[in-house]
């Protein structure tokens, strides 16, 4: 059966590259959105809860609701308001003065700001007017957030932006002062803008999905004499495939749909167990990807592939890069693409 291999020292070694950057445990929330990119929502929550993590972010309520019970703090990221109001340690992400009329009270909520992405939340005019809905509605304001839209990249945007939260940041403290709220947490920093960050971490955490999981597209520009390659991230997940079944083969037979690759000398073939119904990508056969030292021959069907050889197990990627760098992507997408039926094993 075709598996998920999770690396525990990877990620524990991934969380404790990433507290350090940002100044402790209670200082990084962990972002398990989309079934933890692909690595298994419960398993990484339990994993992240295990090494001292207090603060997780998720997609929606579904998910927030299977991984709250291991967190002082789950904030969903992008679902819309509830009818009614969840467990205290639920807290929606609010991205328009719109989305903010429909919370019911007491809800728990983090205010976005749109400081130049121009995607989610509300505009620097808009803000006394939502700390007046905030009061007016008995919502609890948790935090006030951005995110940043160009981290990965070589200019000066990310600073740019940071100049425009600043903004918002005094503003909302004036305000929160003039209403006589609690002070809420101030976060606007992603994987990328921790891993380029230089300068003492002032936030009161950071939201990092993607390097916990091993990976980062930032600019290798960035990379100091005291990173290591890919700041010393290293990957999680490996997908691995077993075998149902092998044949020899002879000059001339053609394999799988299509028979679109002919045998030019006898050879074992063997089939393994994952497809693009499992969320691999549909390979079309008529390039040359190679997987675990053994060729991909034909087109990859629905729940199996052939390959050349008879290994009782192969390994579609330990690495994700390269696989993305195949199929024009990035590794967010082949991770979060795979099934959630696969199964994990933590090793």
């Amino acid at each position: 059966m075709a598996y998920i291999q999770i690396s525990k020292a990877n990620y524990k070694h991934n969380i404790d590259l990433l507290c350090k950057r940002v100044g402790g445990k209670d200082k990084l929330m962990v972002v398990l959105k989309d079934n933890a990119y692909g690595h298994g929502l419960k398993v990484m929550a339990e994993l992240a809860a295990s090494f001292g993590i207090k603060k997780s972010a998720v997609k929606n309520i579904d998910e927030a609701i299977q991984i709250n019970n291991l967190f002082e703090e789950t904030l969903i990221l992008a679902d819309h308001p509830p009818l009614s109001k969840q467990d205290d340690n639920i807290s929606f992400a609010v991205h328009s003065i719109e989305g903010l009329k429909k919370f019911p009270p007491k809800s728990s909520i983090h205010l976005g700001t749109d400081t130049g992405m121009h995607r989610n939340g509300i505009q620097y005019e808009e803000l006394e007017n939502a700390f007046e809905i905030i009061v007016k509605n008995d919502l609890v304001l948790k935090g006030v957030f951005t995110h940043h839209k160009s981290a990965d990249d070589l200019n000066c945007e990310v600073f740019w932006q940071a100049q425009n939260y600043n903004k918002f940041v005094q503003k909302a403290k004036e305000l929160v002062e003039k209403h006589n709220l609690k002070m809420p947490n101030f976060h606007s920093c992603n994987s990328a803008a921790v891993l380029r960050k230089q300068s003492k971490f002032k936030d009161d955490f950071a939201r990092c999905g993607i390097a916990t999981y091993g990976y980062t597209h930032v600019d290798k520009s960035f990379l100091t004499q005291n990173d290591q390659e890919n700041f010393g991230l290293k990957p999680v997940m490996s997908l691995w495939a077993e075998k149902l079944g092998s044949r020899n083969l002879k000059i001339g037979d053609r394999v799988g749909y299509g028979g679109i690759y002919e045998i030019k000398s006898p050879q074992i073939v063997s089939t393994y167990d994952i497809g693009y119904g499992d969320g691999f990508f549909r390979y079309d056969g008529l390039g040359d990807l190679s997987i675990d030292d053994g060729k991909i021959l034909g087109r990859l069907s629905m729940d199996s592939f052939s390959l050349s050889g008879d290994k009782p197990k192969v390994c579609l990627f330990r690495d994700a890069t390269e696989i993305a760098k195949y199929f024009n992507t990035i590794t967010y997408e082949v991770m979060t693409k795979l099934s959630p039926y696969i199964r994990k094993e933590i090793v």
